[in-house]
């Protein structure tokens, strides 16, 4: 019940009789107790005030007695004790049901009921928490879709991989410096390139003097002058990054704008920088893939294919790679590795790096799975777009059959929705498996890294760097009478 008392203490007397009074009018002189209750306590403070005002009380000064602590006793313990005791109020007590009604109709919880309260705000607690979470998606998803449409304007035949890169890294950082920086920054390293071409008395219409001239930012220090700051300086080879390269931690570590930052990277950076570089310097290369890594491909006027590992900054034979590498005899019958990609093949592993990027950023949705068309629809054989859309017709199966209950699997067709995902799921998978991937494991890829350092190579490598050797000198020699055109 509501404790009316520290109210009516506040309350003039006159008030509080009144108030009182009011609501149950009581005759004084019929009840003795009421009297002395009311005016007893009146008489007395009147005898109080005639003798003070008789007798003056004299204010007595007592010196300030300091308390040691010997004399202060201890305070009683506070600890709270649970009562051996039921309640001493019965459940019919018209005061306690009183009680229970005036909390209701305040909205109040009622102790030892549920809290219909406290559930409801849980209730708009998680449909806040969901709201803010779509919000989130929405902020977090709108560089990707605009990337994407950005994609969309692109010709994938004849397109900037230096742009395609940008929008890949963008989409996943927003914050990245704007396409010009980007651009300017590969600019520099092209104008890098030319000075090595001038250095070693090449010719920039040659493919392979020019490709020749890429691959020594990979494997020496060499002088670079600045024609903008008016200064030499020695630039140390780009070198492969053994922390995180697969970006488990830090997605951002496979971007070519970090390999800019640090001049470090790993097999997919690495390569799509010798791409761009080799763009801005209307030079031919070719990005081929093997399992879980990719490299650098071209050609010489010859026709002779050379094979350049910018994770070391060496020439690789093809037979090394395919016996090496986790590569079967049906990846290789497909053209799924080892082969160049062509330009429209190559716009479409662009577009699954965005894909990729938004997958670890927020999984799997219609966005996604909108991407995935796009590209199957420009590369059927596209690896990473074969495997998403097989990791999305999983998780509809994973979701249909907990649905269903988790039936066992020779039940399926009974239940249309969950017979329909495992088809899907299983004809993915099988699409996959048709391609020849065969997954790489991380310590085996290391392991496969250190195995084409300098003093590991094989004969057959060491061959290849020759060869390439003889053409530079040879071109050193003659005057080109050729103009750049690489094999197509």
């Amino acid at each position: 019940m509501v404790n009316f008392g520290i109210y009516y203490f506040l309350l003039p007397w006159s008030t509080f009789l009144s108030h009182v009074m009011t609501p149950y009018p009581i005759n004084p002189l019929s009840c003795p107790m009421l009297i002395c209750r009311l005016y007893l306590p009146l008489l007395l403070s009147l005898y109080s005030a005639i003798n003070s005002s008789a007798q003056p009380a004299i204010p007595k000064f007592e010196t300030l007695k300091t308390i040691s602590s010997t004399q202060v006793r201890p305070l009683r313990s506070t600890q709270p004790v649970l009562l051996q005791r039921a309640n001493p109020l019965p459940l019919n007590d018209p005061y306690r049901e009183q009680n229970i009604r005036i909390m209701e109709l305040a909205g109040q919880d009622i102790p030892g009921r549920p809290s219909n309260t406290r559930q409801q705000q849980l209730e708009e607690l998680r449909a806040l928490l969901r709201e803010e979470a779509g919000e989130m998606h929405k902020l977090v998803s709108r560089p990707f879709e605009s990337n994407f449409q950005q994609f969309l304007r692109l010709n994938p035949d004849n397109f900037s991989i230096t742009r395609a890169v940008y929008l890949t890294e963008s989409a996943y950082d927003p914050e990245l410096p704007p396409y010009e920086t980007f651009e300017a920054a590969i600019t520099e390293w092209a104008e890098f390139v030319k000075q090595i071409v001038k250095r070693e008395d090449l010719t920039l219409m040659n493919n392979t003097a020019i490709n020749y001239a890429i691959q020594k930012i990979y494997q020496q220090p060499n002088i670079f002058y600045s024609t903008k700051r008016k200064v030499s300086a020695s630039v140390q080879p780009l070198s492969y990054d053994f922390n995180d390269p697969m970006g488990y931690k830090d997605w951002r570590k496979m971007f070519v704008s970090k390999l800019l930052h640090t001049r470090t990277g790993q097999c997919h950076s690495l390569p799509l920088f010798f791409l761009c570089v080799a763009e801005q310097l209307n030079t031919k290369a070719y990005l081929s893939l093997s399992p879980n890594h990719s490299f650098i491909q071209y050609f010489d006027e010859d026709g002779h294919r050379y094979n350049f590992e910018c994770t070391n900054g060496n020439l690789v034979t093809q037979t090394w790679l395919m016996q090496s590498t986790y590569i079967n005899a049906t990846a290789l019958k497909n053209g799924t590795y080892l082969d160049t990609l062509s330009s429209k093949q190559l716009y479409a592993q662009c577009l699954a790096d965005l894909l990729l990027g938004y997958i670890h950023k927020l999984g799997y949705d219609g966005f996604s799975n909108q991407v995935t068309k796009q590209i199957l629809s420009i590369d059927s054989n596209n690896i990473a777009a074969l495997m998403t859309r097989a990791n999305h017709y999983q998780l509809i199966f994973q979701d249909k059959l907990q649905a269903a209950g988790n039936p066992p699997q020779d039940a399926y067709p009974s239940y249309p929705q969950l017979f329909t995902a495992y088809n899907s799921m299983m004809m993915a998978q099988q699409k996959v498996e048709q391609t020849g991937f065969q997954e790489m494991p991380e310590e085996a890829y290391l392991r496969w890294l250190k195995s084409v350092e300098p003093e590991n190579q094989q004969r057959q490598n060491k061959a290849e760097q020759e060869r390439l050797r003889q053409k530079m000198n040879k071109l050193k020699n003659i005057k080109p009478t050729f103009i750049n055109k690489p094999k197509d």
